[in-house]
């Protein structure tokens, strides 16, 4: 799902980390999952997801894209205000949001 997301928002992302960040906005994805289920069959995974936008310049274009795909999926999620990172020169938003998927990862 957060492929599909990110996709959606037509911005530059990653699972974990760019080797060479990209001269643009761009987002990285860390997705933990916990699976669990009865009769020793896991059929439920829960996805606890944090998307990192990395910003040269505050961006709303991509925080709103962001955004509106999260509203699009009915996914409730917490959006931290934007930081500015002093080291690497960039703002960072954070979303977190959780989801339970069923049947397998």
């Amino acid at each position: 799902m957060v492929n599909e997301i990110l996709t959606a928002t037509g911005l530059p992302y990653k699972e974990s980390r760019f080797l060479t960040p990209p001269n643009t906005t761009y987002a990285i994805y860390n997705d933990s999952v916990d699976r669990r289920g009865g009769d020793y069959i896991n059929l439920l995974s829960q996805h606890d997801v944090s998307i990192e936008l990395y910003e040269y310049a505050p961006d709303p274009d991509a925080e709103k894209a962001i955004e509106d795909q999260l509203d699009l999926r009915g996914i409730e999620y917490s959006k931290e205000s934007r930081f500015w990172i002093q080291a690497e020169q960039l703002y960072q938003v954070v979303y977190d949001f959780n989801y339970t998927q069923k049947g397998g990862i």
